[in-house]
């Protein structure tokens, strides 16, 4: 699944047409254990969403690696996403006022957003690096060519895979940014969408988007 395809999702908010395109590029369905225990496929964001309006929520996606369980899974995001915009009025604004560059993400966002591979490792960072910025944990990250973030010491890099900003019925402005976080000497990678909620401070205060957030 390419970029284009999972901002094409996005973009197809005020279309009633996106929720009956199929969610992968391969158009083949995604299975899913569900809160229920029961084992689902759903092959267009219609029936997803038709799940999570009969109060169903995901717990697994059984037999995917973990690549490709990571592009469903932004998939199912992002059809939420759409949804949730479309349900609640929001506007999209195209183009993006200003967008929050990658060094002000690493620069900003809380350390809870970091790279975390092993339960473990997320531990140690609620207990060491509380009120802390990824930056603050990553001193040493750097750009690269390919305009990720990179630290040499962690050997794990950050990039911006989609931005989206909003604007609800009271002009209200609404960011949504999928931060991807990977390994450099292997293959795990992981995206993760955050709504961010203020920047008054400067570590800012964000919110995690997934499948399973309520619409």
């Amino acid at each position: 699944m390419n970029n284009k395809i999972i901002v094409g999702v996005l973009l197809a908010c005020v279309s009633g047409s996106v929720f009956s395109e199929p969610l992968q590029e391969d158009s083949q369905p995604i299975s899913l254990k569900l809160s229920d225990n029961s084992l689902k496929e759903v092959n267009t964001c219609e029936d997803f969403i038709a799940l999570r309006r009969a109060g169903k929520t995901v717990t697994d996606l059984p037999n995917l690696p973990d690549r490709f369980a990571d592009m469903a899974r932004r998939s199912l995001t992002n059809c939420y996403l759409t949804t949730y915009a479309k349900d609640h009025g929001l506007t999209e604004i195209k183009p993006v006022p200003k967008k929050p560059t990658l060094k002000e993400i690493v620069d900003h966002f809380p350390a809870s957003a970091a790279i975390a591979i092993s339960n473990e490792e997320v531990a140690k960072v609620k207990s060491l690096y509380q009120n802390k910025t990824i930056r603050q944990k990553e001193p040493d990250l750097k750009p690269d060519s390919k305009g990720r973030m990179v630290s040499a010491k962690s050997a794990g890099g950050y990039m911006i895979n989609n931005h989206q900003t909003f604007k609800d019925k009271d002009g209200k402005i609404i960011d949504y940014i999928t931060l991807v976080k990977f390994v450099t000497q292997g293959t795990w990678a992981v995206s993760t969408t955050y709504e961010i909620i203020s920047k008054n401070d400067p570590v800012w205060k964000i919110q995690e988007i997934n499948e399973n957030s309520p619409l």
